[in-house]
């Protein structure tokens, strides 16, 4: 997610202003977030700078609550006061990703990459776009121009793998789940979905040592345990 730190106060007012600002950026209370950025709009009358800045917190902050709608009217409130740039369109993508309208997520995620042709973050998200919508070629295509940007990209490799599975091509899918958990060897989602694979496959020894290294790192998951039990063994 997008972080704007806003570092300029009057020297009047700088105690209260630094509150106001610090808590608009910071991550640890999403309400008192909204609450510091919601006064700076408030006062209104600033640089459009920072009153962008404020919008687009407050709109991350209400995307992390499940508040898309709101989130969405702070971002396109954003690009009035300060610059269109890449980082606003991929946090409007995500808002409606997550909504699920993958559409227009796709589109603004076209709109971030088009400012900054370099976005990795942008490319792995319309790639799990374009895989909720069963588009699995292009969303190959997008994991394939991330780790071109980054060979050791564990995201791209993990949703390239992805898109193969679902594409019924699993033994493409194998490998892109090595190189994910090559990278990030914590990864407990890799394992999982390396186990389906090898499922699929009918490799079930693979398959269920894959689902148990997924729960040492990860003990709680409901859908690892379930597929565990799916393969007869128990947690």
């Amino acid at each position: 997610m997008l972080r704007i730190i806003i570092a300029f106060c009057g020297a009047l007012v700088v105690a209260a202003c630094s509150n106001n600002y610090g808590d608009c950026d910071q991550e640890r209370d999403w309400d008192l977030r909204i609450k510091a950025c919601t006064a700076i709009i408030g006062k209104g009358g600033g640089a459009p700078q920072k009153l962008a800045a404020a919008f687009i917190n407050r709109g991350v902050a209400y995307t992390q609550k499940g508040d898309y709608d709101s989130a969405i009217a702070d971002f396109d409130k954003a690009m009035e006061f300060g610059p269109k740039i890449a980082t606003v369109y991929y946090d409007l993508g995500v808002a409606y990703d997550a909504k699920g309208d993958y559409d227009r997520g796709i589109a603004d995620y076209d709109k971030a990459i088009e400012h900054d042709p370099k976005y990795t973050g942008a490319y792995h998200n319309r790639a799990s776009a374009y895989i909720n919508k069963g588009e699995y070629d292009r969303a190959i295509a997008d994991c394939e121009k991330a780790i071109d940007l980054d060979p050791k990209d564990t995201i791209a490799y993990y949703n390239r793998g992805f898109a193969h599975d679902k594409k019924g091509e699993y033994d493409r899918a194998i490998p892109d789940y090595d190189k994910a958990i090559e990278f990030d060897p914590k990864l407990a989602i890799a394992y999982a979905a390396r186990a389906i694979a090898y499922a699929k496959k009918g490799d079930k020894p693979h398959a269920i040592a894959d689902l148990r290294k997924a729960l040492t790192l990860d003990p709680t998951n409901e859908r690892f345990i379930k597929a565990l039990s799916f393969l007869g063994e128990a947690p």
